[in-house]
């Protein structure tokens, strides 16, 4: 391969120099004459919307279950838009056909595509506001085109808004008259459990009388074993007593004393009652006293048996009711299970059957107020233009005398090159 010096190259510039000038002037003449004479002015007019709630990032969908309440809170809730939705929406065939019907576009050839070419959407860093842009040649016609723009997209978003207002309403409100059936049907059933025989409250209430008569009986008990050892104690001592007591007593008295006696005797040996007087006679008798602690002490025996029996029937009668118990607290268990089970299901129904009614109410409001006048505010309505913003003549003879240059030295080179390459014609 042939090496090209730096000179080599810089000495064909300079031999082309005229033409490179040429191609230059032309470039640049031609970019003025277009500039100045050809194209027309492009005005650009900019309507300013500010939008609440906005979303900048793709809506995730949680993986948890948060109940009735969520799954109406996101049947109910508004559409949620992205900026990415706003610049859809804006330029939807709807929003331009309703901007070129109302502004008679069609009479100056603007159609859907042209319009919506003309139209940029932009939001400002860090804020809630949202640049609709329009450039065209007319500058009444671009600020025209950008506030009706903005309106039309109001309104639109506004309809959205109650078109799926309507239809949360329309769900609810049917799903609402299921869960009422729900709750008469859970209500009815409950109604039927509390008339049953043995519910709930009876039996809690019989349990407490069964605990309480065994609390009576183990008092009763108490008492009784008290009974029984002042029985014992009181036993003891009449027994001891009979011991100690000798149940005849041997008296020592006058005859005179006994008057059957005296007068047999005084029959018999013809002596009277004075003359008897001094005789004595000795006789044996029945100790009262060993026959009244005989009495205490059998009163005593009875009455320790009263008690012993009476304990020992008790100890049955809390043997008995505790069985008794047992069985109830089992009966007790299985209704309170049944009545918490019945009372959720009441519970669950009756707090479905509010969350629908609640949020219908809330619905069939939003279905009557302008949603998109409160989420999309024109903050900044589009003003007429004081100067274009194109054509950019100084930028565009740049870069036109850019691509005059870079075409000449092409020119240049190759015109040098194809000199340099033809074959030398033989001399004769």
């Amino acid at each position: 391969m042939e090496e090209i010096s730096l000179r080599e190259l810089i000495e064909i510039l300079l031999r082309q120099k005229k033409l490179i000038i040429g191609i230059t002037l032309i470039a640049l003449v031609t970019a003025y004459i277009v500039s100045f004479f050809v194209l027309d002015p492009v005005y650009e007019s900019k309507a300013i919307l500010m939008a609440s709630g906005i979303n900048r990032n793709t809506p995730q969908v949680t993986g948890q279950n948060e109940g009735i309440q969520a799954l109406l809170d996101t049947m109910s809730q508004y559409p949620e838009m992205t900026i990415e939705t706003y610049k859809e929406q804006l330029s939807n065939p709807q929003i331009l056909q309703q901007t070129i019907d109302e502004l008679k576009l069609g009479e100056i050839n603007i159609t859907r595509r042209s319009l919506k070419n003309m139209i940029s959407l932009s939001t400002i860093k860090d804020t809630n506001l949202i640049t609709i842009t329009v450039q065209y040649h007319d500058k009444k016609v671009a600020t025209n085109i950008a506030n009706t723009l903005a309106k039309k997209f109001t309104n639109f978003v506004s309809d959205m808004a109650k078109e799926q207002a309507t239809k949360s309403s329309n769900f609810i409100m049917q799903q609402m008259e299921v869960e009422k059936d729900n709750l008469e049907a859970a209500l009815l059933e409950y109604k039927n459990y509390l008339s049953q025989p043995r519910g709930k409250g009876e039996l809690e209430s019989e349990l407490q009388s069964k605990l309480a008569l065994v609390t009576q009986y183990k008092t009763d008990i108490i008492n009784t074993e008290l009974e029984i050892q002042k029985n014992n104690s009181a036993l003891k001592a009449a027994e001891q007593a009979l011991k100690n007591t000798s149940d005849k007593i041997t008296l020592n008295k006058s005859l005179s004393d006994e008057p059957y006696l005296s007068q047999i005797a005084g029959e018999n040996t013809g002596k009277t009652t004075k003359e008897l007087y001094t005789v004595k006679v000795q006789s044996e008798e029945i100790n009262d006293a060993y026959i009244e602690l005989k009495k205490q002490a059998d009163l005593l025996k009875i009455e320790l048996a009263t008690n012993t029996a009476l304990k020992s029937n008790l100890e049955k009668q809390i043997l008995n009711t505790q069985k008794e118990l047992e069985v109830l607290q089992v009966e007790l268990a299985e209704k309170q299970y049944e009545d918490r089970i019945i009372s959720q299901k009441v519970e669950f129904a009756q707090n479905t059957y509010d969350s629908f009614q609640e949020k219908y109410e809330e619905t069939r409001i939003a279905k009557s107020s302008a949603i998109g006048d409160a989420t999309i505010i024109i903050v900044s309505p589009a003003v007429e233009p004081m100067q274009p913003v194109g054509p950019r003549k100084a930028l565009n003879m740049a870069i036109a005398g850019v691509l005059g240059i870079m075409l000449a030295v092409f020119i240049a080179f190759f015109k040098d090159y194809w000199k340099s390459s033809a074959p030398v014609k033989a001399e004769n």
